[in-house]
């Protein structure tokens, strides 16, 4: 598993959504120490715990690289920030302001479209 997870590393990626923890997130973050270029910079967030509420981290993992972990849940952000986002976004959305550039394309067709989107406009897959 660790190779496959260098292999992309290795091509390319700056920010990793883990819902997962546990020895996945183990072996990830591990792969992308060996395999980040130097300087390049990972965000690592960590949301949940499906596959496990710990890890054993050797710390050279974080001394050798330029990764950073982070959190992202309640209590990763103030509550009162989080309400005033909340109501910004909720304002701008009553109002109108919020418009997201987005082309809905069917699931079905999802390997047609994957790749196809070299632009500012968001590709949401539907199921229809």
């Amino acid at each position: 598993m660790s190779r496959a997870f260098e292999a992309q590393f290795a091509e390319g990626v700056d920010i990793v959504l883990d819902y997962l923890w546990g020895p996945g997130a183990r072996a990830l973050l591990i792969a992308a120490a060996k395999a980040l270029d130097d300087g390049r910079v990972l965000r690592f967030v960590q949301i949940g715990s499906i596959g496990g509420a710990e890890i054993g981290l050797p710390g050279a993992v974080l001394r050798s690289t330029a990764i950073t972990l982070m959190g992202s849940g309640i209590g990763s952000v103030a509550l009162p920030r989080l309400l005033e986002c909340v109501k910004a976004v909720l304002n701008a959305a009553a109002s109108g302001a919020l418009r997201v550039d987005a082309k809905a394309v069917p699931l079905s067709q999802l390997s047609e479209h994957w790749d196809g989107n070299d632009n500012k406009q968001r590709t949401v897959f539907a199921m229809r």
